[in-house]
């Protein structure tokens, strides 16, 4: 066992450090990947870009359903869509971030997405169904041990809500640094004919 150093280090994803290094990211529909998009999002930035825009700027952005959302969840839905967008290669001529309608419920778990327009004919094509989701809370990443403070009883496996264990990636926030959530898409093959 690596004794923790109070700082933190790079995290290979291929676990060659010695321990299993997991990333679960919920089942999404359908069968073969057809592609992925990530983002980063810091709540702070987006509420200022809000700001600095106006009023009108949701509206250009998000239908109906999706603006009854709070800011923070709105922020959310912003991520996913630039997600989406990585996936498909950019926005199409004639598209816009309001052809792509993330569904406003499912928590951190996957969430349907659906396309409109040029973005719905760029799903026909590929035969592909989208959804994607949020990692609330911060960056992924190994944390410190917190061995030695007030925590939680450990389950089974020795883990605590404080402490998920080596290799674990979960949320930590950086003193001084935002918490930033990471907002994700896929794209996978429908498994019916469209």
């Amino acid at each position: 066992m690596m004794p923790s150093t109070g700082h933190r280090r790079p995290l290979p994803l291929d676990g060659t450090d010695g321990y299993a290094t997991v990333l679960t990211v919920p089942r999404t529909p359908g069968g073969r990947l057809l592609g992925a998009g990530v983002d980063l999002l810091d709540q702070q930035r987006f509420a200022l870009a809000a700001r600095r825009v106006g009023p009108a700027w949701p509206h250009r952005i998000f239908d109906e359903t999706e603006r009854a959302a709070e800011p923070a969840e709105l922020a959310r839905l912003f991520g996913i869509k630039e997600c989406v967008i990585k996936i498909v290669g950019g926005l199409p001529v004639g598209a816009g971030y309001r052809d792509i309608v993330v569904a406003t419920t499912g928590g951190d778990g996957a969430r349907p997405i659906r396309l409109r327009g040029e973005l719905a004919r760029w799903a026909r094509d590929h035969r592909a169904v989208l959804a994607g989701g949020v990692l609330a809370g911060g960056v992924l990443e190994e944390c410190p041990d917190t061995a030695g403070s007030a925590q939680a009883p450990p389950n089974a496996g020795g883990q605590t809500p404080e402490n998920p264990g080596h290799g674990a990636l979960h949320p930590c926030p950086s003193p001084g640094l935002p918490a930033l959530d990471l907002c994700w898409a896929a794209a996978t093959e429908a498994e019916v004919d469209w």
